[in-house]
C-alpha cells in the first residue's frame, strides 16, 4: 500500500513543487461513533487500500508531466 503523505511531486513542465490536485481511490475501515444530536465523528480509521489514479499540477494544469520524487530522494532545487 502506498503512503502518500510521504510521496511527493514534481512537475517537469513548471517546476511546481508544493501544489498538486491528487485523486485516489481509497479503501478504509473506520468505527463510526454518533453523537446523541446525530454528529458523525470517525475514530481508529484505517486504511486497507490506496490507489493513486491521477496527479494534476496545480499551477499550470498539467497531468502528463508530473514527476513522482522517491523518498529520501533529495528535492531539486
Amino acid at each position: 500500500m502506498p503512503d502518500t503523505a510521504a510521496t511527493r511531486y514534481r512537475c517537469a513542465a513548471c517546476g511546481n513543487l508544493t501544489r498538486f490536485t491528487v485523486v485516489t481511490n481509497r479503501r478504509t475501515t473506520a468505527f463510526h461513533h454518533y453523537s446523541v444530536g446525530g454528529a458523525l465523528t470517525l475514530e481508529d480509521e484505517q486504511v486497507l487500500d490506496e490507489t493513486v489514479e491521477e496527479v494534476t499540477c496545480r499551477w499550470c494544469g498539467n497531468g502528463n508531466a508530473v514527476e513522482v520524487i522517491p523518498a529520501g530522494e533529495p528535492m531539486p532545487q
